[in-house]
């Protein structure tokens, strides 16, 4: 990540910049993470990611005010984020971006959360996920 200065509703503001959709998710956490239970889930299991399923994540700008898109050295980056005040950009082409997330089912309490842990592709997500279902054997 890295900052620099746009003009922002007339004033010079400081925003962070970020090289990927993978770099922005690791730093900033993933907020829409709780998935149906499903009977005879595993308890650790993997799921496709994008931004467009995580509604907290992305909002709506006004393109006349906002600096919703800004291009850096010839790419586009799109502003995203969490708070209507959050000023994060990241590559435009990243927004369609698969990620993988593992969900902990807790058949006990019936529902199924994101362990807050993201992955570029699905094996390596697949191994963390076989990581936490074994320590969970050994509890």
């Amino acid at each position: 990540m890295r900052n620099i200065n746009i003009l922002y509703y007339g004033r010079v503001k400081q925003v962070d910049v970020y090289e990927s959709m993978f770099e922005y998710v690791k730093s900033s956490g993933i907020t829409d993470c709780e998935k149906d239970y499903i009977e005879g889930q595993p308890e650790y299991f993997v799921e496709e990611w994008q931004v467009a399923m995580d509604s907290i994540i992305c909002y709506g700008y006004d393109s006349m005010k906002d600096a919703g898109e800004i291009e850096i050295d010839g790419q586009d980056y799109t502003r995203i984020g969490k708070e209507i005040t959050e000023l994060s950009y990241v590559p435009t082409d990243d927004l369609t971006e698969t990620l993988y997330v593992i969900y902990h089912c807790d058949h006990k309490m019936r529902k199924c959360n994101c362990t807050s842990e993201i992955f570029r592709t699905k094996e390596e997500a697949e191994k963390r996920a076989n990581e936490l279902g074994g320590k969970s054997d050994l509890s």
